[in-house]
């Protein structure tokens, strides 16, 4: 699942409890993100696709409870590459097809997939109307997350000033230092104490999630500034979907809450790649306009999509960020530990940046190290946390040592490492 905006889940997922996962593989992005709303929306977590390229790899990884593929009559060659990628790695789910075709079309494709072994759903014509999805997701006893009550909805936060933000703290793993953090969003209910996004996002609307992006914009660019008077440089990012990039005053907001000071290192946009893949012209027009106010774009959760060498050639990017379904483990693992190293690259090759997200452990920390990543972050370095208690922790930290870092994740360095602050996680 991709929640947009500075409120991706930073905690590792509850199994136990993790709601249904639906694969939607269709190039129009503009279906794709409605559909895929509209499943996140009684409580299914999804993940968008715009071609089946990688298919069975990411159903490997993530084992989805149904694949949607759409069937475009003019196309009709990408379904069923869609059915045999599926095939090949023996999928034990049900696929649904969908397309804007007539019925015996679909039908014709629909028993292609149960030809190839496949459990098929019958099949829906679009456009498609959210009772369907309800129905179908009743149907297949899909296991939904709990949309929020109206007292713990997004609405209810926004309106009643509930909203926070907490920041996780990124590492330059050459200097072992903080040099940038993330923000995540919270609610701080009266009653019901600190909320994640997994509380309060289920069911939200569009137009609450825009003004979610607004005011994270508008925190970062503050947090920013309080560091700046303190002689801190830090890099703010905040995870915003194409829309609000396209729809918000970036720069207006920009010009009246950054910091005064010229070498201020500006602000991160971190954008899934599968949204960057299908709007890299767009994506481009815009980053362009808004490079001189000092916004730049991090390609976030790269390798989870189908990557594609324009995107990377024509977008003014600063960074890519390493999925977390191949960092961590990457110590152990030599197939993850592989493709870390060719994202690195990757991003070398461009004269950019690499991070490495979600990193639990040390011995994974000193892999990505090894193989020249440039950033970290993940809870070995720290959790996310307030904006006081972040100033607290790089203040306590740079004041102890200019390269300052948790020493816990280099200790088997021969050389000391710097001592960390008691009251740091």
């Amino acid at each position: 699942m991709e929640f947009p905006i500075a409120h991706g889940t930073d905690a590792p997922p509850q199994s136990a409890q993790a709601p249904s996962i639906c694969f939607i593989v269709d190039p129009d992005f503009g279906f794709l993100q409605g559909f895929s709303r509209s499943l996140r929306r009684v409580g299914v977590d999804t993940v968008e696709l715009i071609t089946s390229a990688r298919l069975a790899e990411h159903v490997d990884a993530q084992h989805p409870d149904i694949v949607f593929v759409d069937l475009d009559p003019v196309h009709s060659t990408e379904c069923a590459r869609a059915l045999m990628a599926l095939r090949e790695c023996r999928f034990a789910g049900r696929v649904q097809l969908f397309g804007r075709c007539k019925l015996p079309l679909l039908e014709e494709y629909r028993r292609l997939g149960g030809d190839l072994g496949l459990s098929m759903l019958p099949a829906v014509q679009k456009p498609v109307d959210f009772a369907v999805i309800e129905k179908i997701v009743a149907e297949q006893q899909l296991n939904c997350a709990d949309v929020a009550p109206p007292e713990l909805s997004l609405r209810n936060a926004l309106d009643r000033n509930y909203l926070t933000f907490w920041y996780q703290p990124k590492i330059d793993l050459k200097k072992r230092q903080v040099v940038g953090t993330e923000a995540f969003a919270r609610i701080e209910h009266p009653r019901q104490g600190i909320l994640s996004p997994t509380r309060f996002l289920a069911g939200a609307a569009e137009e609450e999630l825009l003004e979610l992006a607004h005011r994270a914009l508008i925190n970062a660019l503050s947090l920013s500034a309080r560091f700046d008077e303190l002689g801190i440089a830090l890099q703010m990012a905040i995870n915003l979907d194409v829309e609000a990039i396209m729809e918000l005053p970036i720069a207006d907001l920009v010009a009246k809450h950054r910091p005064a000071n010229e070498a201020w290192p500006g602000i991160l946009f971190e954008v899934p790649e599968t949204q960057v893949i299908s709007r890299i012209t767009a994506l481009r027009e815009r980053l362009q306009q808004l490079a001189k106010y000092g916004v730049s774009l991090s390609v976030d959760n790269c390798g989870r999509g189908n990557s594609s060498f324009a995107m990377f050639r024509y977008l003014p990017f600063s960074e890519i960020k390493i999925d977390p379904s191949f960092v961590q483990g990457c110590a152990s693992n030599t197939g993850n530990l592989n493709i870390c190293r060719s994202i690195i690259q990757l991003a070398h090759n461009f004269s950019r940046q690499a991070a490495a997200v979600g990193i639990e452990t040390a011995d994974d920390a000193r892999e990505l190290a090894g193989v020249n990543c440039d950033l970290a972050q993940g809870y070995v370095f720290g959790k996310p946390m307030t904006d006081r208690q972040l100033m607290a922790m790089v203040e306590a930290g740079r004041a102890q040592s200019a390269t300052f870092c948790t020493s816990r994740v280099w200790d088997v360095s021969t050389r000391a490492a710097p001592a960390v602050p008691a009251s740091l996680p």
